[in-house]
C-alpha cells in the first residue's frame, strides 16, 4: 500500500506543478471573462452602418407602412454616438416593365454596395398569405405532415429578400416582422375590425416559472420559490462543464504520462520495484487526486459567485457530495480506459487512432446530456443517466434540475457505475501488465481483448 500511495503522491505532484494543469486552471475563468467582457463590449459597439433597401412592392399595399416603420425604428436607433442599431433607408422600386431586367440591375446595384439587399413582395401578397393559411388549417395531420417534408410553398404568400451576404439577421427579422404586422393591420382593416380592439384582445401576459406550493410547519400554506434561470440553466451546466473538465483532464495526463514513461524507459525501471496492478493502481489514485483539487478549486471559485449574487440558497451540500463520487468513479473509469490505451502504444501517433473510440464514450456522455438537460424525466434521460459511461454526466444533470430524480435510480445508477468502474479496472490492468513493457506495432482490438484473458 506504501507504495502505491508514493506512486500516487508522485503522479499528483507532477500534474500539479505542471505549466499546462495551472494554465488550464486559471484559462476558464480567463475565457469566460473574456467572452462576457467581449459580449459587453459587442452590445455596446454593434454594427450600425445604415442599411438602404430597395422595395419592390408589387402588391401596392405593403411599402408605405413599411416605410413608416422604418422612420420609427430610425427615430429610436438614435443619432451619432447615441445610435444603437443601423438605420434602414428605404427606396421604392416601380414594379412596372421587364422583371427580370429588373432584377439584374438591382443586384448589380448590391454588388456594386449602392444598395445593401433588395426585397420583393409579390402581387396579391394578403390573399396569397390568407388561402395559404386557410389550406393549412384545412389539411389533416398527416397531409400537413407531408406538406411540411415537401416544403413546397406558394410564391405568392412569400417575401422574397435578395442580398450578397447570408450574415444580415437583423435586417430581415425586421422586415418579416414589418411586413407581417402591416400585412395582418391591412387585413383586420379589410374586416371592418378596430385595430385597438384587437391590440386588446390579443395581449400577452409573460410565463412566470416557479416550484411547488408546500405546507408550512403552522398548517399554512407557503408560497412557491420563483425558478430563474440561473438554478434553471447556470447550475446544470456548470455541473457539466466541471464533470468534462476534471475527466479529461486526468485522462489525458495518463495517457501521455505512460507513453512517455515506456519511450524512456522508465516503467521498466518501475517495475523492477512494483507490480503493474500496483502501479496502475497508484497513477489512478495520483490522477483522482488531481481531478478532486480541480474541482475543489472551481466550486470554491462557484460557490464565491453565487455569494457574491447573493443566491447561497443554490449552495447544496448534498448535491457537491453526490458530485463528488461520481467524479471519482468516472475518473477511475475514464482513467484506466486511457491508461490501457496508453500501455499498448509505443508512441504518440500510435494512440491517435485508439484513442477516437474512447473519446467518443466522453463526447457522447458530454453532448448527449444535453437532450436530458432538455426533459430529465423523460423515458431516455433515465435509460441514458443508467448506462455507466454517460451515468456520471447525465444523472448529475438530473440531480441539478429540481426535483432531481428518485432515489432508487440514482442509488442503482451508482451501483451499475461501480460495478462498471470495477471490471473496466480489471480489464484495464490485465492490458497494462502485458502492454507496458511491449514495443513495435500496436496491438488491435481483438488482441486486446485476448490480453485480458490471457
Amino acid at each position: 500500500m506504501r507504495r502505491i500511495l508514493v506512486i500516487a503522491e508522485t503522479e499528483f505532484v507532477q500534474l500539479v506543478k505542471t505549466k499546462a494543469f495551472i494554465i488550464g486552471i486559471l484559462i476558464v475563468p480567463v475565457m469566460m471573462g473574456a467572452f462576457i467582457t467581449f459580449m459587453n463590449y459587442a452590445e455596446e459597439h454593434v454594427d450600425t452602418t445604415d442599411r438602404s433597401i430597395a422595395v419592390i412592392d408589387a402588391s401596392g399595399v405593403i411599402y408605405d407602412g413599411l416605410l413608416a416603420k422604418a422612420a420609427k425604428h430610425n427615430t429610436e436607433a438614435g443619432e451619432g454616438d447615441a445610435k444603437k442599431e443601423p438605420h434602414f433607408l428605404l427606396r421604392k422600386v416601380d414594379p412596372a416593365g421587364d422583371r427580370d431586367a429588373l432584377m439584374v440591375e438591382l443586384s448589380g446595384q448590391v454588388r456594386t454596395k449602392q444598395l445593401f439587399a433588395f426585397v420583393e413582395i409579390p402581387a396579391g401578397f394578403l390573399a396569397a398569405v390568407e388561402k395559404a393559411a386557410l389550406e393549412e388549417e384545412a389539411k389533416t395531420a398527416e397531409a400537413r405532415k407531408k406538406s411540411d417534408e415537401d416544403d413546397k410553398k406558394d410564391p405568392a404568400s412569400t417575401i422574397h429578400f435578395y442580398a450578397q451576404t447570408s450574415s444580415s439577421q437583423p435586417v430581415t427579422r425586421w422586415l418579416e416582422d414589418s411586413i407581417n404586422a402591416i400585412a395582418t393591420e391591412r387585413r383586420f382593416a379589410d374586416a371592418g375590425v378596430d385595430k385597438s380592439q384587437v391590440t386588446r384582445l390579443t395581449a400577452w401576459s409573460e410565463l412566470v416559472r416557479f416550484g411547488l406550493v408546500e405546507r408550512g410547519p403552522g398548517g399554512s400554506a407557503v408560497e412557491a420559490k420563483e425558478v430563474d434561470d440561473l438554478e434553471r440553466i447556470g447550475l446544470p451546466m456548470f455541473v457539466l462543464v466541471l464533470m468534462f473538465m476534471s475527466v479529461m483532464t486526468g485522462a489525458m495526463h495518463l495517457l501521455n504520462a505512460v507513453i512517455e514513461e515506456k519511450i524512456s524507459k522508465i516503467s521498466e525501471v518501475l517495475l523492477g520495484s512494483v507490480t503493474p496492478v500496483e502501479l496502475l493502481t497508484g497513477k489512478l489514485l495520483g490522477v483522482v487526486g488531481v481531478s478532486l483539487l480541480l474541482t475543489l478549486v472551481y466550486l470554491i471559485g462557484g460557490i464565491y459567485t453565487l455569494i457574491s449574487f447573493g443566491r447561497p440558497d443554490l449552495i447544496d451540500p448534498v448535491l457537491i457530495g453526490w458530485f463528488l463520487i461520481y467524479l471519482i468513479c468516472a475518473s477511475l473509469m475514464f482513467g484506466s480506459i486511457f491508461l490501457a490505451i496508453g500501455s499498448a502504444c509505443s508512441n504518440l501517433k500510435d494512440s491517435q487512432s485508439m484513442i477516437q473510440p474512447a473519446m467518443m464514450l466522453i463526447l457522447l456522455a458530454y453532448l448527449g446530456s444535453f437532450v436530458v438537460m432538455r426533459a430529465p424525466e423523460s423515458g431516455l434521460a433515465v435509460g441514458m443517466s443508467l448506462f455507466p459511461t454517460i451515468t456520471p454526466f447525465a444523472m448529475m444533470l438530473r440531480l441539478a434540475m429540481p426535483p432531481g430524480p428518485p432515489m432508487w435510480q440514482v442509488l442503482l445508477s451508482v451501483a451499475l457505475l461501480g460495478g462498471t468502474t470495477s471490471a473496466i479496472i480489471w480489464a484495464a490492468a490485465r492490458i497494462f501488465r502485458i502492454g507496458l513493457l511491449m514495443q513495435g506495432k500496436p496491438p488491435n482490438l481483438p488482441e486486446l481483448l485476448k490480453w485480458i484473458w490471457k
